[in-house]
């Protein structure tokens, strides 16, 4: 009596290199999509606080230790200008040196353009 042998079949190597090229193709794509956040117009030192969680904003308004207020790469009264265009949720950077009253007034003129609600960055 003869048996019959079967071979099996040899699977071919698994190739990697497409994987490979899809994976730098997404990197890449995340790396040309990804919002990469513009630097400051002026530094600031942040006053300190404790507690609270902060929340991200696309918006922010820095106000110098000299009490300029900077806003979307303008500054001074053309900044407060372009506050009244937006309504979205707002970041306030202060300066820790600038007077309580220059930030008094400040944010009077942030509050007299805009109804947009402020969040106010702090070190913890």
């Amino acid at each position: 009596m003869r048996i019959a042998t079967h071979r099996q079949p040899r699977k071919p190597a698994e190739n990697v290199i497409a994987m490979i090229n899809v994976v730098f193709l997404l990197l890449v794509f995340f790396l040309i999509s990804a919002r990469i956040a513009p630097p400051l117009p002026v530094e600031v030192e942040l006053p300190t606080a404790e507690g609270g969680e902060l929340s991200g904003s696309p918006d922010t308004i820095v106000i110098g230790p000299d009490g300029t207020l900077h806003f979307a790469g303008v500054t001074g009264a053309e900044a407060t200008a372009r506050l009244a265009d937006t309504d979205m949720l707002l970041t306030l950077r202060v300066d820790r040196g600038l007077d309580g009253a220059a930030f008094a007034r400040a944010l009077r003129d942030i509050l007299a353009v805009s109804d947009a609600p402020l969040d106010l960055i702090v070190e913890p």
